[in-house]
């Protein structure tokens, strides 16, 4: 028996491609099924609890506390001879952490987006300040 185009196709020849399939391509789908689905339905449920309660638009407290202790004692603890790329690198990192720190506790950290050079490092301290006194100590 020949199909429309001209290849010659028996039963013989579907019913070994059926059996492969069953053999090769049937196993390989249920495992894919086993590790992906409950991975699916976890987040499924997830975003199911998520539908009943306010999403978190900014990190934890704590979370950003923890950071920002870190940021700072890395930038702190940079050795005397680091380059010029890891102390731009440090402090940049440890400027971001203090910016979404200044965010939570709502105190407008814009004049450390606009200063450079020693006025940055003033407006970091003023920050850190204005951060203990709302009682989110930077160090």
């Amino acid at each position: 028996m020949s199909d429309s185009t001209g290849i010659v196709v028996s039963w013989g020849m579907a019913t070994g491609v059926l059996v492969h399939a069953a053999i090769f391509v049937a196993p390989t789908i249920v495992v894919l099924l086993i590790v992906l689905l409950p991975g699916a339905a976890r987040r499924a449920a997830q975003r199911h609890r998520a539908a009943g309660g306010p999403i978190p638009r900014r990190r934890a407290v704590q979370v950003v506390a923890a950071d920002l202790r870190r940021a700072h004692h890395a930038l702190v603890t940079l050795e005397p001879d680091a380059s010029r790329f890891h102390r731009d690198e440090a402090c940049a990192r440890y400027d971001a952490v203090l910016a979404e720190a200044c965010a939570i506790a709502d105190i407008p950290a814009d004049r450390l987006d606009e200063a450079t050079g020693i006025d940055r490092d003033i407006a970091r301290l003023e920050l850190e300040e204005a951060l203990i006194q709302h009682g989110l100590a930077p160090h």
